[in-house]
């Protein structure tokens, strides 16, 4: 057989294809170059790959290995290099300095070329770049998941390199079908969820355009007491452990107009236009994770103030003001400021103490800090 030619092997070894495999690895090699070239690829392509086990299923994604440059894309259909370009950057693909150079993957300049119909359907331009850049952010972050799912769900004990491309192409092509639903359905789940309790006021319907007004929020961050100390003591894959399980608790204790904006770090950002709630669900997530023995304690910060949304994120003063007050909270305590407070009102089933006046890095001038605690009941 041709894997098994010695003239082959000594082509595959001039290649680079054998670097630091011994003999039994070196067959398998083999065998899988052969089967690769079977398949239609060519042997600069094998060689160029860090992992040819896995280019059967890259090209089940999209990737034949073709490419093009921004200009001919441009040309071709019409796009401005500019837009084509701004797309790009938006998806995360990495800059190219020459739009005539054939650098750019055919499939990742056909998915901006199809990108570009929502300016083309009437949508402004930056908003469309912006809701690219999110989406992607968002998915980037879900791709290595979905990567150890496929290979995990392959993998036995004593597979060829052979039977592993095999195998993980077949899993990933029966799953692409399922992945454009999947994310259709996330992406319709959280616009529902967003749209609620939204409206186009008077003022934006006599204006014409959609305003980007601030309005009154509340804002919540906890995060985990002692995390930077905890993150040299264990291994990396268990602190992201612990964020994910924070994360979790989050979105169980979430509830309209209670929002899950973000995570950052070892931290979760909350929102509310209903300041009491938003204290009811903070105070939940503390006793929720004072109740997990694997997590640390957690303390928090709450807010009110004038905030504006961009991209379901939020930015104004109640951000900053509620991340200084979690700073100086204690380990399982939650503390508002002074306006907060005044939100909150006499909501019933909570004791509060005023804690003082303390000058908070970032913020003008003294704010007043405030305990809150749930009203023991006898």
């Amino acid at each position: 057989m041709w894997a098994e030619s010695g003239a082959f092997h000594e082509t595959l070894a001039e290649l680079g294809l054998f670097d630091g495999l011994d003999a039994s690895a070196r067959e398998e090699r083999a065998e899988l170059v052969v089967w690769l070239l079977e398949e239609g690829f060519g042997l600069d392509q094998i060689r160029a790959e860090v992992a040819p086990m896995l280019m059967p299923a890259h090209r089940a994604l999209g990737d034949d290995g073709k490419y093009v440059s921004e200009r001919a894309v441009s040309a071709d259909h019409g796009i401005d290099l500019a837009v084509l370009q701004g797309i790009e950057r938006a998806l995360g693909l990495p800059r190219l300095d020459d739009p005539d150079a054939a650098l750019l993957l055919r499939a990742d300049g056909e998915a901006a070329v199809r990108l570009q119909r929502l300016i083309g359907a009437g949508l402004d331009p930056g908003q469309v770049l912006l809701m690219i850049r999110r989406l992607s952010e968002g998915i980037s972050r879900a791709v290595p998941a979905f990567r150890y799912s496929t290979i995990s769900a392959i993998m036995r004990p004593g597979l060829t390199e052979l039977e592993v491309a095999k195998a993980h192409e077949e899993i990933v092509r029966t799953v692409i079908p399922l992945l454009g639903d999947m994310i259709r359905d996330i992406l319709f789940v959280q616009l529902r969820r967003v749209l609620e309790g939204e409206e186009v006021n008077a003022t934006e319907r006599a204006a014409g355009v959609a305003l980007p007004g601030a309005r009154q929020l509340a804002v919540a961050f906890a995060d985990m007491v002692g995390f930077t100390r905890l993150g040299e003591a264990i291994p990396p894959e268990e602190l992201v452990g612990l964020v994910e399980r924070l994360a979790d608790l989050a979105h169980e204790v979430v509830n309209p107009p209670v929002r899950l904006v973000k995570t950052i770090g070892d931290a979760v950002m909350l929102v509310s236009s209903d300041a009491a709630k938003l204290l009811g669900a903070t105070l939940q997530l503390l006793d929720r994770a004072a109740d997990d023995p694997d997590l640390p304690q957690l303390r928090a910060g709450i807010a009110s103030g004038w905030a504006v949304s961009r991209a379901r994120d939020w930015f104004g003063s109640p951000v900053n003001v509620a991340s200084r007050v979690t700073s100086v909270a204690e380990p399982g305590e939650v503390m508002t400021e002074g306006a907060a407070r005044k939100a909150i009102g006499e909501a019933p089933g909570y004791t509060w103490s005023f804690v003082g006046t303390r000058a908070l890095k970032g913020v003008e001038g003294e704010t007043k800090l405030f305990r809150v605690r749930r009203q023991e009941t006898r």
